[in-house]
């Protein structure tokens, strides 16, 4: 049809459309690039126009009766104006529908990512699927606020969960958002930038030289002997658990006493060093190897070929309770008395780091008032220099200077 001015009354007076038609096309003749299409469910008003690169784009602006021609109109004076000033509608209407939900970009480019570069990957996946999914999964990433993260950290709160445990929920969302931006998936910002963290309490559960030796004797009766080495093994080395489970025979040298975890919880190498304790350990179970010969793990499943042991939980429930331990003790916890019972034994800090594996010292001072001897008689040092100390205590230093 040729260009015509497009009316309220044009539009409701159209005849059928020809036999055969699918559509016919009027252009207005007011407002160039506005057009009324006619099908047989109706009429639709679009806007037609020509990008920075001369391509052709059409924006629908809406169907009669949803929107009137007055108001079709006025929408395609605005996009035309939009255009003027070098924009383009098409393509920000096609960047807004390209903007993933948080469950989509989860699930095909962060989980993966994470999979690729995190160890912790299954911690992460857990907090996406559990919590932080059913909560915001089906809004596009652009549309979360600060206020849905407020309300999710509201509900976990309400749910009786950890502080250290909501934490990690949010950390693992503030990252999530922080890694689209970089990707550019969507314009805007961080909704989980400033997510209002928790404060944590640290835990200062650690095991008296008594206790450590009711676990041990309660370990060496324990029926699972695997789950009971992997235990013992944990308390005489500091070892995390997932390094001890995850143990290969290949990076055990029993002749330097060094166990190596090709890539520990900080994503680089570290080496173990073994006590005689620990050796002892490793060669009993180095004598068990005639049982699963092909599986190369330390502690191999007795269930699963080629598999480490399942887990610990099991035996570590029946001699924490044997040797009378506190219930809320973590296996974890063996690391931090570890750690703990050679603070009172005076080493250095960073020794102490070494071998747990800390990447930084601030780790590491947890441990540092378990030392207090030693540390007094550090502070003593300076008294001691500027003559400051009285007779018989500048006698005591020096006989511990000595000693």
């Amino acid at each position: 049809m040729a260009a015509t001015t497009i009316t309220r009354t044009l539009v409701q007076k159209l005849p059928p459309l020809p036999e055969g038609a699918v559509k016919n096309r009027i252009f207005d003749d007011r407002l160039a690039g506005f057009i009324a299409e006619q099908r047989a469910s109706g009429v639709t008003f679009y806007f037609r126009y020509n990008d920075a690169r001369n391509r052709r784009h059409e924006v629908r602006l809406g169907r009669l009766g949803d929107v009137t021609v007055d108001q079709a109109r006025k929408r395609a004076e605005q996009l035309k104006a939009e255009v003027s000033l070098g924009g383009d509608p098409a393509a920000e209407r096609a960047k807004l529908r390209a903007v993933p939900t948080v469950a989509e970009f989860a699930k095909d480019r962060y989980v993966p990512h994470v999979q690729e570069h995190l160890r912790a990957a299954g911690n992460v996946e857990a907090y996406l699927r559990k919590r932080i999914l059913p909560a915001i999964g089906k809004k596009a990433l652009d549309e979360v606020t600060p206020q849905d993260v407020a309300e999710l950290r509201r509900r976990m709160v309400g749910e009786g969960l950890a502080n250290g445990t909501v934490n990690r929920h949010l950390a693992t969302l503030r990252a999530m958002f922080n890694q689209a931006l970089k990707w550019e998936l969507y314009q805007g910002r961080n909704p989980a930038a400033s997510p209002g963290m928790l404060r944590e309490v640290g835990r200062d559960k650690y095991l008296s030289p008594a206790e450590t030796q009711a676990l041990f004797r309660a370990l060496a009766a324990d029926p699972d002997e695997t789950a009971a080495s992997v235990l013992a093994f944990l308390a005489v080395t500091g070892a995390r658990r997932g390094e001890a489970l995850k143990a290969t025979w290949e990076n055990v040298d029993l002749e330097r006493c060094i166990l190596t975890v090709p890539r520990s919880k900080s994503g680089r190498t570290r080496h173990i060093p073994l006590s005689t304790v620990a050796v002892a350990i490793l060669q009993r179970q180095l004598a068990k190897r005639q049982f699963h010969p092909e599986n190369p793990y330390v502690f191999p499943s007795a269930r699963r070929e080629g598999q480490p042991v399942e887990g610990v939980r099991g035996a570590w429930r029946r001699a924490r309770e044997a040797a009378g331990l506190p219930e809320d003790l973590r296996v974890h916890d063996l690391r931090h008395s570890f750690a703990s019972a050679l603070a009172n034994a005076g080493t250095p800090l960073n020794e102490i780091g070494t071998v747990l594996g800390h990447t930084q010292l601030s780790t590491t001072t947890r441990y540092a008032h378990h030392s207090p001897q030693r540390l007094i008689d550090t502070a003593t040092t300076a008294l001691r220099a500027w003559n400051l100390l009285p007779e018989p205590e500048a006698a005591k230093a020096e006989v511990r200077d000595a000693a």
